[in-house]
């Protein structure tokens, strides 16, 4: 079993709002933070969990119990 590395709370909200369809400028807004920091976040959770897409993301995400 391959073990994914720390997602942090802050990841696993920017990836609930993804799941929720919402664009990088409504998380952004949402959260009050720029959208740049919500492409960071973003960034790093796709690396994190060893992806290139939102939906591969969201897929293994779901499957380890992140979101």
């Amino acid at each position: 079993m391959t073990t994914i590395p720390l997602i942090t709370l802050r990841e696993k909200e920017v990836l609930r709002l993804i799941d929720e369809g919402l664009s990088t400028l409504e998380i952004a807004e949402q959260l009050s933070l720029s959208v740049n920091t919500i492409e960071t976040h973003r960034k790093k959770v796709y690396k994190k969990l060893g992806v290139g897409r939102v939906a591969e993301a969201l897929k293994v995400a779901k499957n380890q119990g992140i979101i």
